[in-house]
């Protein structure tokens, strides 16, 4: 009911999701970078599934799947699929992706990437007509695939990276209909992170993660990992609009890793709406010997 009434109050011009946002965005940097493509030197699997405002009914859900394996000493390639659903709306982006790779010497590596695919978009405003006796020209159905490309950025040694991105280079229209002014959103990502090893035992991984969509707020997530024995890892995360996360991982036998985000408003406010998330990440590495780290996006590629 809070999702239908918010939905009646904002005019259709707003009815353009932004991309999906993942906790455990390093568990598929695939789905908003293409340059991380075959980067890891191996066959890998990612599974993420988040539940935003889980007491909400209908609340925003996000699902992403990848795939990536390298080809050769140079060339990287994946598939990925991110699906969003919040009340009336769906959408799913379904790429293939391209990563190729500039050594530079001294444990330090450049992968350029490029993704291309679309996506599969639709909005049924049916659930807001019982609002209004009027009839509202705006709440249309919309149904369309839209053609898009992405590109991206990554540099990399063996302790610390850094990436940028534009998933969505094209600001196209969501229908042809000029009365809805449904486009999709060009979103910016810039992020990065480190490893510094305490001991033999333990080390720190922080990561910083900043998007900018097109008219929308700036969003940062700063969040820190404390890793034993790349085996077990604990975090937290703190995000733009007061979300806080706990964060939690393990890596079964050497090939599977498994996450865990749990996020809450710590606005006094929005905490009193309980509106939690939960989010559950798997990955599978396939195709090199060594541990499979929940935080290991800066691990070299095979020579």
């Amino acid at each position: 009911m809070i999702l239908r009434c918010l939905f009646f109050l904002l005019p259709l011009t707003l009815f353009c999701q932004q991309d999906g946002y993942l906790s455990l965005y390093l568990y598929n940097m695939n789905l908003i970078n293409p340059a991380f493509a075959g980067s890891e030197g191996s066959h890998v699997f990612s599974l993420t599934s988040r539940n935003q405002w889980n007491s909400i009914d209908e609340s925003p859900k996000t699902t992403g799947l990848s795939y990536s394996q390298s080809r050769g000493k140079n060339v990287g390639i994946g598939l990925s699929i991110i699906s969003d659903k919040i009340f009336i709306e769906n959408q799913t982006m379904i790429t293939i992706d391209f990563s190729y790779k500039l050594t530079l010497g001294d444990d330090s590596n450049v992968f350029l990437g490029i993704k291309g695919g679309g996506n599969s978009y639709s909005a049924d405003p049916t659930p807001l007509s019982g609002f209004s006796q009027l009839p509202d020209p705006a709440q249309k159905s919309l149904s369309r695939f839209i053609p898009n490309m992405g590109i991206g950025f990554l540099f990399k040694k063996s302790s610390y990276w850094f990436s940028s991105s534009i998933p969505r280079l094209f600001n196209a229209r969501r229908t042809d209909d000029i009365e809805v002014q449904a486009r999709e959103r060009i979103h910016i990502y810039i992020s990065g992170g480190a490893q510094f090893d305490i001991n033999e035992n333990f080390s720190i991984k922080p990561n910083l993660m900043y998007r900018k969509g097109q008219g929308l707020p700036n969003s940062v997530d700063v969040n820190g990992w404390v890793s034993y024995l790349d085996k077990f890892e604990m975090g937290i995360s703190f995000k733009s609009a007061s979300v806080f996360s706990f964060l939690a991982a393990i890596s079964v036998g050497e090939n599977i890793s498994i996450g865990y985000a749990y996020d809450t408003f710590r606005d006094g406010t929005l905490s009193g709406l309980n509106l939690k998330g939960h989010e559950l990440a798997v990955r599978l590495k396939l195709g090199e010997i060594g541990g499979n780290k929940a935080t290991e996006v800066a691990t070299e590629a095979e020579e």
